[in-house]
């Protein structure tokens, strides 16, 4: 099981394996836990992607296209001099010359980044390479990496958009380009990521010399843009490994299919994801990849990128064994219950992270429950039980704090769903959490009884569980 903390900068939730409680997480030793594992919630980072953090700037969609139609906009410009009716200086010459030029190589370069574009969804690879300058070798390899790594992850949707118009530089012309990509699903709704390209404007056709990767503010660099991965695909998820981790690859895709099979059950509100994405880090690419970057002990985190497409990146030192399915029926809870959810629901912690804990759990008893010792040790301490007082763990919270928080929350929304029924016990975390409506009230109609008293029922709830 494992312990979460949210990276403020990147928006991101971070799953921590601590050591043995008690004692600052940050103090842990990186080594094997062996104490009782804390779960975080994707929560609040779901709210930086969707009120205006770095994942909102991936959030737009209207360059998709269909393959048969460019997605070049040529805008006529008024042009200097005599287009205008008046003297033809040598001035206005220039900058008429100029205007002219960048809107060939404007026209020119979508002409080259469609081909390419089609040529990677068509299985293309020479024809995906052909636009690098046939003497950047290093280019060249990491085009082909490229092709390898989305062609194993069946990239279905993929567009490359110039983002504006290209800047010139010695030499050439730099442009950011703007890629869309998506996976497996036919039709599935691509999520867009900008990259720097320069190009080379000699005699003949344009060639390009870089091509990018996207940086920190964009949430990147995404896994495929810059890493080897060995790929498997299932019917509900598609799962990348570094090269090292090849051999853990067949396990990682059957326990995420696992995992899937459960959050599916909870995605009532709107269609679940059509591929759940997993990527497995190792030791470089943990430190690396979206720019989240997190201490050694992190288990694991999930990064929305929009309101409908999150991506989970586990470390692959500290997630083995049944720990990954755990992690990962946590995770995509989170991922179907809070879907399209355009909220501040952090007010509302505990339910949405005992939500999450209570798919992780559902079918098992409650035996089985890993933190029930800290959980214990939580509320002997005379640490808040209710609901009312429940509040996320501080950023600073230690491993035993912060599990007996998780534990609080989890066996709250348990006892909600064997006093009222599993389905009310949604309807009343729709209402409060994906509609914003007050608990109080929410309860009052479906539970039917004042929320005084289900708090109170519901802390001797806990109390009982963990006396």
């Amino acid at each position: 099981m494992t312990e979460e903390e949210r990276d403020p900068r990147s928006g991101a939730i971070a799953l921590m394996l601590p050591g043995p409680p008690p004692g600052p997480v940050a103090s842990r030793s990186p080594g094997r836990p062996s104490g009782p594992l804390v779960w975080m919630a994707l929560g609040v980072a779901a709210l930086f992607g969707l009120f205006g953090g770095p994942a909102a700037m991936t959030a737009g969609r209207s360059w998709w296209r269909p393959l048969d139609r460019a997605a070049l906009t040529i805008r006529q410009q008024a042009l200097p001099g005599s287009a205008r009716g008046g003297s033809d200086t040598s001035g206005q010459a220039s900058a008429r010359t100029s205007a002219v030029r960048q809107l060939r190589v404007r026209t020119e370069l979508q002409l080259v980044l469609d081909a390419q574009a089609t040529a990677l969804l068509h299985g293309d690879e020479a024809a995906f390479v052909a636009p690098a300058d046939p003497s950047e070798g290093a280019l060249i390899g990491e085009l082909r990496r490229r092709f390898g790594t989305l062609r194993a992850m069946k990239v279905m949707g993929w567009s490359e958009t110039l983002g504006g118009d290209p800047e010139p530089v010695e030499g050439g012309w730099r442009a950011i380009v703007k890629i869309g990509y998506c996976f497996v699903v036919a039709g599935c709704q691509p999520v867009t990521v900008p990259v720097a390209t320069r190009w080379t404007d000699r005699a003949g056709p344009l060639s390009l010399v870089e091509f990018g990767s996207s940086g920190p503010s964009d949430l990147g660099p995404r896994p495929w843009e810059i890493s080897e991965l060995r790929v498997a695909v299932g019917p509900r998820t598609v799962v990348a490994v570094p090269v090292r981790y090849a051999g853990r690859l067949d396990a990682l895709l059957a326990a995420a299919e696992e995992a899937a099979a459960v959050a599916d059950r909870y995605a009532r509100w709107s269609a679940p994801p059509g591929r759940y994405l997993v990527y497995l880090a190792g030791p470089e690419e943990w430190g690396s990849w979206y720019g989240a970057r997190q201490a050694e002990w992190v288990a694991g985190f999930a990064l929305p990128i929009t309101e409908r497409h999150t991506e989970i990146v586990l470390n692959g030192p500290r997630v083995t064994g049944t720990e990954v399915e755990d992690t990962l029926r946590h995770e995509f809870a989170h991922v179907v219950t809070l879907a399209d959810v355009r909220r501040d629901y952090s007010r509302q912690w505990w339910l949405v992270e005992g939500v999450a804990e209570y798919v992780r759990m559902v079918g098992r008893p409650l035996s089985e429950y890993e933190l029930l010792s800290s959980s214990r040790r939580y509320v002997r301490a005379g640490k808040p039980t209710t609901v009312a007082a429940l509040a996320e763990p501080a950023a600073d919270a230690s491993a035993e704090d912060a599990s007996g928080r998780y534990g609080v929350a989890f066996l709250s929304v348990r006892w909600l769903a064997e006093r009222f029924g599993e389905e009310k016990m949604l309807r009343f975390f729709d209402e409060v959490v994906r509609q914003g409506i007050a608990a109080p009230d929410a309860a009052a109609g479906e539970f039917g009884a004042g929320w005084g008293e289900i708090t109170g029922e519901c802390a001797g709830y806990v109390e009982r569980s963990l006396g």
